[in-house]
C-alpha cells in the first residue's frame, strides 16, 4: 500500500524488509516501526495508512483528552507493553486508541484486564500514546484527592481539610506534574476547568487551545487549594476573584507564573499565565520584523525623546516586543523605569513599579511620580485613560523616550485613538516618534514541513496573484508527534511599522482621522500586517492559512 501510494519506493521497501529478516527472538520489529526508524516516512504516516488499510479513525492528537479514571482501567505495565491507551466507555465496551491494531495478543489483554467484551479501535502513533500514558498514570495516586467539598461558605473545619489536603503527596505530585507537562510543551497558559463531569486540563500552545486530561471532580478541592497556597492566596475566599503568583520547582523545573482564580457554576477556574525569565526575552533581530523595519525601531529607540507605541490586542506579542526593546535600550548610563500591571518580567540593572489600583498607585499617579525620579526611558505598561495619554505625551516632549502599548487592530487606528481619548492632535503629531502594529502567527513544524501550493481560492481571498508565487518556497507541516499533529511549532510576529514622517505629523495635525493616516502612510510605503504576512509565507516561515487566519 506504501509502494502504490508513493510513499516509498521498492527499493526502499526491500531495504527495510531485509533488516527485518534480520531481527530475531525478542528484537524483532513491524515493518512500519522499521520504516520509521530508517527515516523513510514519519510516524504520522505511517499511522494514516494503517487506519486506511483497515477502516478506522486516525485521532489527532488533541483528541486525546483522556478522563483519567477511564484511561487507569487498564495497569499501566498493560498500557506500555501493548502500546494502547483507553480513551472512554461505547455502549457495550471501550474506545480504544493503539499504535498496532494488528497486534491481537495485545487487545486480548486490554480484553482481559478491562473485562470489556468489545473494542473499538482508533489509529494514534506511538509517541502520541506513551506520553498520554506517562501524563495519565503519573498525575496522582487515584485521581481523586482530597474529597472536601468547594461550596460558596467557608467553613473553619472544611478549610483545615482542604490544607491538610493540599499538602499531601498526591496534590503536590499533581501540581507539580501539571506545570511541569506545561513547561515541557510550551504551553503560555495553563486552564484548569471545573465542569460537571470532572475537572479539564487544557494547554494554550502556540495560541491554541488544546484538551489535555480529565481529573475525577473530587480532586479540585485540593488541586485549587494548593495552587492557591504555593500563589499566596486565601484558601477559604472561593465567591471572590483572587490574583496571585508563584515562584517553584516542579519536578526540576523552575516555573514562574501569574495565578488567576474566578468562581464558575461548578467550581474555581484556574488560570495560570506562565512567565518566560529574563534570560528567555528574544533579541529585537528573532522578533520577525523585515530588516526596513528593524532599522526604523532602533533608530526610534536610540533617539533621546519620543514616544514609541506598540499595539495590537490581547495575545498578539506586545509585551514581548516591550521587554526585547527595553533590553535593547537598557545600559548603566540609561535610567530606566517601568510602569506595569503586572511586572511579568524582572529584569536586571532597571527599575521596575507594580501598578497597585486598591491601594491608589494607578499609571498617571505613577507616572507622575516617576518623571521626578531623573528618568532617562520611561515604560508605561498601558495608556488606559485620557490622564495618563496626556502625561505620557508630555513626558515624550520633555526630554524623556516614552514607551507604551495601546489596543488598537493596526498603526494608523493607534494615532487617532490618543486623539480620541482627548488628546490635542498637534501634541500627539509632535510627540510620537514611532507606532507599531503586530500580530503573531504560527510557524510550520520544522520536524514535518513540506512544500506545498496553496489553494487557488485562499489565494483568491487574500487577493494574491499566482505570478506573485514565482521563486516562492511555500510550506506547511502534515503534523507529527513533535507539533501534535497540528503541523505547527512556534510562533513569530508580523509587523506594521509606522514612523512619524513629516507628511504624516501635517495629517494628524489637519485631519487626525485613521483613514487619512492609512493613506499617507500607504503612500509612504508602509508594508501592512497582511503584506508581511504573506513575505512570511512566501519564504516558507508560516501558511498562507495562518496570515489570512490572523489578519
Amino acid at each position: 500500500m506504501l509502494v502504490e501510494r508513493d510513499l516509498i519506493t521498492r527499493e526502499q521497501l526491500n531495504e527495510a524488509l531485509e533488516a527485518q529478516r534480520q531481527l530475531t527472538g525478542k528484537n524483532r520489529k513491524r515493518l512500519g516501526q522499521l520504516i520509521v526508524e530508517m527515516g523513510f516516512l514519519t510516524e504520522r504516516q505511517i499511522a494514516e495508512a494503517l487506519a486506511e488499510l483497515l477502516a478506522l479513525d486516525l485521532i489527532e492528537g488533541g483528541d486525546l483528552a483522556v478522563p483519567m479514571e477511564v484511561a487507569r482501567l487498564l495497569p499501566r505495565q498493560v498500557a506500555e507493553r501493548a502500546r494502547v491507551l483507553v480513551l472512554g466507555r461505547t455502549t457495550d465496551g471501550l474506545r480504544v486508541a493503539t499504535a498496532d491494531p494488528t497486534n491481537v495478543v495485545a487487545l486480548d489483554d486490554v480484553r482481559a484486564y478491562t473485562g470489556a467484551h468489545s473494542l473499538s479501535l482508533v489509529v494514534a502513533t506511538e509517541s502520541m500514546i506513551q506520553e498520554h500514558i506517562a501524563r495519565i498514570y503519573s498525575m496522582a495516586d487515584d485521581g481523586r484527592l482530597g474529597t472536601a467539598s468547594a461550596d460558596d461558605a467557608s467553613d473553619p473545619a472544611e478549610d483545615a481539610m482542604l490544607l491538610k489536603a493540599a499538602d499531601q503527596a498526591p496534590t503536590v505530585r499533581l501540581v507539580n506534574q501539571i506545570l511541569a507537562d506545561a513547561v515541557r510543551v510550551g504551553a503560555s497558559d495553563i486552564h484548569i476547568e471545573q465542569q460537571h463531569d470532572g475537572v479539564w486540563i487544557r494547554h494554550r500552545v502556540d495560541g491554541v487551545l488544546r484538551d489535555v486530561t480529565r481529573v475525577h471532580k473530587g480532586a479540585a478541592p485540593a488541586l485549587v487549594s494548593r495552587l492557591k497556597i504555593v500563589s499566596s492566596m486565601d484558601i477559604a475566599e472561593r465567591r471572590l476573584p483572587q490574583d496571585g503568583r508563584m515562584k517553584m520547582d516542579a519536578n526540576g523545573v523552575l516555573i514562574d507564573a501569574r495565578v488567576s482564580t474566578m468562581p464558575s457554576v461548578h467550581g474555581e477556574k484556574v488560570v495560570i499565565r506562565m512567565l518566560p525569565n529574563a534570560e528567555k526575552i528574544t533579541p529585537l533581530e528573532g522578533l520577525g520584523m523585515e530588516p526596513e523595519q528593524l532599522k526604523e525601531l532602533v533608530h526610534a529607540a536610540s533617539a533621546a525623546q519620543g514616544l514609541v507605541l506598540i499595539t495590537g490586542p490581547t495575545g498578539s506579542g506586545k509585551t514581548n516586543t516591550l521587554y526585547s526593546l527595553l533590553s535593547h535600550v537598557s545600559n548603566r548610563e540609561r535610567n530606566v523605569v517601568t510602569l506595569e500591571d503586572p511586572v511579568e518580567i524582572q529584569l536586571p540593572g532597571i527599575t521596575q513599579v507594580q501598578i497597585n489600583d486598591r491601594a491608589g498607585l494607578t499609571f498617571a499617579r505613577g507616572l507622575r511620580s516617576v518623571l521626578r525620579q531623573d528618568p532617562d526611558v520611561v515604560l508605561v505598561g498601558e495608556v488606559r485613560d485620557t490622564e495618563t495619554a496626556g502625561l505620557a505625551l508630555e513626558a515624550s516632549l520633555t526630554g524623556h523616550l516614552v514607551m507604551t502599548t495601546l489596543h488598537t487592530n493596526n498603526a494608523a487606528s493607534a494615532v487617532t485613538r490618543l486623539v480620541d481619548m482627548g488628546a490635542e492632535p498637534f501634541l500627539v503629531a509632535s510627540s510620537i516618534s514611532l507606532v507599531v502594529a503586530q500580530r503573531l502567527v504560527r510557524v510550520p513544524c520544522a520536524h514535518c514541513a513540506q512544500p506545498y501550493m496553496p489553494p487557488a481560492e485562499l489565494l483568491q481571498r487574500l487577493d494574491v496573484d499566482l505570478a506573485f508565487l514565482e521563486g516562492a518556497t511555500p510550506r506547511h507541516g502534515i503534523g507529527c508527534s513533535e507539533c501534535n499533529d497540528s503541523g505547527y511549532r512556534g510562533r513569530v510576529g508580523i509587523f506594521e511599522v509606522l514612523p512619524t514622517t513629516p507628511e504624516i505629523r501635517e495629517t494628524i495635525t489637519k485631519t487626525p482621522t485613521e483613514s487619512a493616516v492609512a493613506r499617507v502612510a500607504a503612500v509612504g510605503g508602509l508594508l501592512s500586517l497582511r503584506q508581511a504576512g504573506l513575505l512570511k509565507a512566501f519564504r516558507g516561515e508560516t501558511t498562507f492559512e495562518e496570515v489570512l487566519r490572523v489578519t
